[in-house]
C-alpha cells in the first residue's frame, strides 16, 4: 500500500454515524477500509484522535481567476476542499476575443490571459498542474460579452444563435454546465427567454444550471421563482448560488423563498441550493451601482462617474439611495490601503463627506478605475441557521483559492476564502449543533458529488477516488477574520488528492495531483 491511516474515525460522507477503521490508499484509489494493521505502506499515519472524511467539494468558487498564478490553491486545498465547481456567477475565464482579453487584462492584470476558447483555458490548467480536481462551468456573462459585447440590450436572433454555439462549444470542451450572475453587467440585461435558450443548450448536453439570481432582497422570490422557471422549462437541474436574503428588511422572506424551493421540488423539479457560513457578502463596489450605469462595460461606467449630470443621475437613482454605506466595507483599493477595512461611511467622514457617502463611492471608483472591492454586512445569523439546516442545500464558498503573499495576499479579502469549511465543522456543527458532525461532512461532501453527479468521489468508499481529508474534530476551526482574513485554518493536519498527501502537519507539500475533471467520465451515468 502506498499510505495506510491506522484508527481514524471515519465519516463517509453519507451522514452516517462515524466508525472506526483503517484507510488505505494505493495510486489514485481507496483501495481497503477495515483492520489493517497488518498492512504494510510506503507512508503510515496514526489516525487516533482525527476524523478521516471524503474531500471537502466546495460548490461555489471563483478559483478559475486564480488558479493559473495559484496552482497549489493554497487557502482552499489547506481547508480539506480537494474539488472546486469553478465559472461562477456568469463569469469565466473564456471564451475570450481579442477585445475581451484586452479588457480583462486591464481588470485583472495578475493573471497572463494567454488563452481565447474554454478548451484552452483548461489546457493552461492541465499544463500547469493544479492541486484540487475543478469542475468547471461556462459563464453566461462571458458568452454575453463574447458576442454582443457589453451593451444593454436584447439579442438578435442571430447573435442569440451565436450564444448557443459558444455555451455548445464550451460544454464540448470541457463545461459541466451554464452559469448566470444576473445581478451583473451583462448577464442582467438578459431576459428569462434568453437564458431559457441558452439552458436548453446545456440540458441537451447533461448539463446544469448554476445561478446567482437576479436579486436577494426585493426581487428574491421573483428570482427564486425564475431559476425555477428557467430549470423547469430547460429541463435541467438548477442551483440557486449563495441562497439568502439581503438586508433587513427583507430577512422574513426568506422563508417564503425556501417554500418556492420546496414546492418546485415537490413537483419533480431538480433545483437546490449553497451557501457559505458568513452573514456578510463580498462583490465589487461597482455592483452598487444601478445596472444602467453599466451599459458599455467599466470605461463607460467611470465616464459617466466623471460627467456631473449622469453622476447626479447615478446619485439619484433608488438603487444608490437604497445602499447602506455603513455596513459596506472597502476589502480591495489598489493604491489605498488605508481605505481597506473602513467602511464607505468613515471614509466619507473622514475626507470631510460625511452628508455624501455615495459621493465618496464614487471617488473611490474613480480612483481605483472601477477595481474596487467591498465586503457588505447584510444577512442574520437566524436564517442562515435555516439555510443550513435544508436537506437541499450544500456548502459553497463563493471564494477563491487565494495565497497569503503575493498578488493574491492583497487587500481585506473575506475571510471565507480561508474558513469556510473548517468554520462548518467548528462554528455550525461543534459549538452551536445546527448541524452534526456527520451532517455537516455530507453537506460538503456527499451531497455536493451526488448533486453533480460526481462518479466516484464524495464518498469513502473501495475502489473510489482517493480524494480525503483528517482533522481534528475537537480543534478544527477557522481562523481568518475580517480584519485577518490571510490565516489558513487549525486541526485539519492532512489533505490528499487523487492519492498524493498535498497537506501535511509540514505544510502544503507542493504536490499538484488535481485534474480537470470530465463530464463524459467523471460525470452522472445515464
Amino acid at each position: 500500500m502506498d499510505v495506510l491511516l491506522t484508527g481514524v474515525d471515519v465519516i463517509d460522507g453519507s451522514g452516517s454515524p462515524p466508525y472506526q477503521a483503517d484507510v488505505a490508499l494505493q495510486g489514485d484509489r481507496i483501495a481497503a477500509i477495515g483492520t489493517l494493521s497488518a498492512q504494510a505502506a510506503s507512508m503510515v499515519i496514526d489516525g487516533r484522535g482525527l476524523v478521516a472524511a471524503p474531500g471537502f467539494i466546495d460548490m461555489h468558487s471563483h478559483s478559475d481567476a486564480t488558479l493559473p498564478i495559484n496552482p497549489q490553491a493554497r487557502s482552499k486545498i489547506h481547508q480539506g476542499v480537494t474539488t472546486e465547481v469553478v465559472g461562477m456567477c456568469g463569469g469565466s475565464p473564456a471564451p475570450l476575443d481579442p477585445a475581451g482579453r484586452e479588457r480583462r487584462m486591464h481588470s485583472d492584470p495578475r493573471l497572463p490571459w494567454n488563452w481565447d476558447t474554454f478548451g484552452t483555458y483548461l489546457d493552461v490548467l492541465r499544463r500547469n498542474g493544479i492541486s484540487v480536481n475543478v469542475v468547471p462551468m461556462v459563464g453566461h456573462g462571458t458568452v454575453r460579452e463574447y458576442v454582443l459585447g457589453l451593451e444593454d440590450r436584447l439579442p438578435t436572433p442571430d447573435e442569440l444563435d451565436r450564444m448557443a454555439r459558444a455555451v455548445a462549444q464550451a460544454m464540448d470542451e470541457g463545461a459541466w454546465g451554464l452559469s448566470t450572475g444576473l445581478i451583473y453587467p451583462p448577464s442582467v440585461y438578459a431576459d428569462t427567454e434568453e437564458l431559457v435558450t441558452l439552458s436548453r443548450v446545456a440540458a441537451a448536453r447533461g448539463g446544469f444550471y448554476f445561478s446567482h439570481i437576479r436579486g436577494e432582497s426585493e426581487t428574491l422570490l421573483d428570482a427564486v421563482a425564475e431559476a425555477i422557471e428557467i430549470g423547469e422549462r430547460a429541463g435541467l437541474p438548477v442551483q440557486i448560488a449563495h441562497f439568502k436574503a439581503m438586508g433587513e428588511a427583507y430577512w422574513s422572506r426568506l422563508p417564503d423563498a425556501i417554500e418556492l424551493i420546496d414546492r418546485a421540488r415537490a413537483r419533480g423539479v431538480d433545483v437546490a441550493a449553497d451557501r457559505y457560513p458568513y452573514i456578510a457578502s463580498s462583490t465589487s463596489l461597482a455592483a452598487s451601482l444601478p445596472h444602467w450605469a453599466h451599459d458599455g462595460g467599466r470605461d463607460a461606467l467611470l465616464a459617466r462617474l466623471r460627467d456631473p449630470a449622469q453622476r447626479q443621475r447615478i446619485h439619484d437613482d433608488p438603487v444608490t439611495q437604497s445602499r447602506r454605506w455603513e455596513r459596506t466595507v472597502i476589502s480591495y483599493a489598489p493604491g489605498h490601503a488605508e481605505w481597506e477595512g473602513h467602511s464607505v461611511t468613515e471614509i466619507a467622514a473622514d475626507q470631510g463627506q460625511e452628508d455624501a457617502p455615495a459621493e465618496t463611492a464614487f471617488d473611490l471608483l474613480l480612483e481605483g478605475e472601477g477595481r474596487v472591492s467591498v465586503i457588505h454586512f447584510g444577512m442574520c445569523e437566524e436564517n442562515l441557521a435555516a439555510v443550513l439546516r435544508h436537506p437541499a442545500v450544500m456548502i459553497g464558498s463563493d471564494g477563491s483559492a487565494l495565497s497569503p503573499c503575493g498578488p493574491l495576499g492583497e487587500g481585506k479579502a473575506h475571510p471565507r476564502n480561508y474558513g469556510t469549511f473548517p468554520r462548518v465543522l467548528a462554528k455550525y456543527a461543534r459549538e452551536e449543533g445546527v448541524l452534526s458532525l456527520p451532517e455537516a461532512v455530507h453537506k460538503m461532501t456527499g451531497l455536493s458529488a451526488s448533486r453533480i453527479g460526481l462518479r466516484d468521489r464524495g464518498l469513502l468508499r473501495v475502489g473510489w477516488a482517493a480524494d480525503l481529508v483528517l482533522f481534528n474534530p475537537d480543534t478544527v476551526r477557522d481562523v481568518a477574520t475580517f480584519d485577518d482574513p490571510y490565516r489558513y485554518p487549525e486541526g485539519i493536519p492532512y489533505v490528499f488528492v487523487n492519492g498524493q498527501a498535498v497537506v501535511t502537519p509540514e505544510g502544503h507539500s507542493g504536490a499538484l495531483p488535481g485534474r480537470v475533471l470530465d463530464l463524459a467520465t467523471d460525470g452522472p451515468v445515464y
